[in-house]
């Protein structure tokens, strides 16, 4: 007989019944679980899916951006190579030399004209080492060099913006200079027939006059007192027909040789005691007004003299007696001003006119050739300078000299 069951000890029928219920449980938990699993692997598959389509949209995207970009870029990479040859073919065919140096001062680049100007090929070669085989600086050459085979040139020098270098332009200015030079030359002897009827005449008086005062220091019965005064008159005579000789040599041959280093103050110097008889003869007082500084100029000495002179001459000889004359100077670094004033009578205007067009030849003296003012010019132009006179009547008259100096 089986012992009766107590009811803390659980009973195989009801243990069976948990248990099933447990498995039960378990397995719909499972099947829940493995559907969450599903569900949750669905929703990353579209999403993985959504966002591979729209990397894919990204890419072919990117890909049209790429195409266009590179297609761009062709097409600038044309332009530029079109640029680049037409700036080759324009530097091939310019009359005047480009040379390119790099930050190491060697020629990086150098079209034909610049070859042909220095007579050497260029590209590679260190441009000091160029500058003393090619150049061969004068005197005369102010805004040009000389070079050693003869040609001037002009040079222009710009720093590279984009680059470490400078870009220098040669100018072949051989021809013009000729140029000028014949234009000159023939103005010049266009001239001539004026100045030779006018000087013909101005030679004939002052040496018709020293003939007189040589025929009478023949006399036996002059005394020595007369013999001076006529010795002086024929010394004076002289000296009229040596300085207009000495004037149309200069206006004629316009050539003028600078080999004189000059320091400003002595040639004022030198320029007031060569008027002394002229400014004593016209008891006319000359006030010199001399620049500060030492600065000095390149200049042939006797012709600035003689022209400074002929200033002087026409200031006393259109000032009275007792008049005052100013010769002042200005230098800055490059250029020296000399100056002339007086108080004399001026000029008319309608003669100024002629004067300031360059006009030889242009006097109111009854005897005067006028060829003066002209060989101020000319020298003022020989030395690399400039004239210019300003007056008005009534009102004395102010002469401009304008030099190249240094200092």
């Amino acid at each position: 007989m089986a012992p009766p069951s107590s009811p803390l000890t659980p009973s195989p029928t009801r243990d069976a019944k948990a248990d099933a219920r447990f498995a039960k449980d378990a397995l719909l938990a499972k099947k829940e679980g493995l559907q969450a699993t599903f569900e949750l692997f669905n929703r990353m598959s579209d999403n993985l899916a959504e966002s591979y389509r729209a990397l894919e949209q990204r890419v072919a995207a990117l890909t049209d951006e790429l195409d266009r970009v590179n297609r761009q870029r062709d097409i600038e990479i044309k332009t530029r190579e079109q640029v680049s040859s037409r700036l080759s073919n324009l530097l091939d065919l310019l009359p005047g030399g480009v040379i390119v140096l790099d930050r190491w001062g060697l020629v990086s680049q150098a079209n034909p004209a610049a070859a042909e100007l220095l007579e050497r090929e260029l590209v590679g070669r260190k441009w000091i080492e160029v500058i003393a085989e090619c150049f061969a600086p004068r005197k005369d050459d102010w805004h040009e060099i000389s070079l050693k085979n003869g040609k001037r040139v002009s040079l222009a020098t710009r720093s590279l913006e984009a680059e470490t270098g400078q870009i220098i332009l040669l100018t072949d200015q051989t021809e013009t200079r000729h140029l000028q030079e014949k234009v000159s030359r023939n103005e010049r002897l266009s001239a001539l027939g004026k100045m030779v009827s006018a000087l013909a005449h101005q030679i004939r008086t002052p040496l018709s006059a020293a003939l007189l005062y040589a025929g009478h220091l023949s006399e036996r019965e002059l005394s020595a007192e007369q013999t001076q005064r006529f010795a002086e008159k024929i010394v004076s005579r002289l000296n009229n027909l040596e300085q207009q000789v000495s004037d149309m040599l200069i206006f004629a041959s316009g050539d003028v040789r600078l080999s004189d280093s000059v320091a400003v103050s002595d040639l004022l110097q030198e320029v007031q005691h060569a008027a002394e008889v002229v400014l004593a003869a016209n008891h006319i007082t000359l006030d010199i007004k001399p620049a500060h500084g030492d600065a000095k100029i390149i200049c042939n000495r006797q012709t600035m003299v003689g022209a400074l002179g002929n200033l002087i001459n026409n200031a006393a000889q259109a000032s009275s007696e007792g008049a005052h004359i100013t010769l002042s100077s200005a230098a800055s670094e490059r250029e020296l001003t000399l100056q002339l004033q007086d108080n004399g009578a001026g000029i008319a205007s309608d003669i100024m006119q002629r004067l300031q067009s360059g006009e030889a030849f242009v006097t109111t003296k009854a005897q005067g050739t006028g060829l003066g003012l002209a060989v101020v010019r000319a020298v003022s132009k020989a030395h690399q300078g400039s004239f210019a006179l300003e007056s008005s009547e009534g009102n004395g008259t102010t002469a401009t000299i304008t030099l190249p100096c240094f200092t």
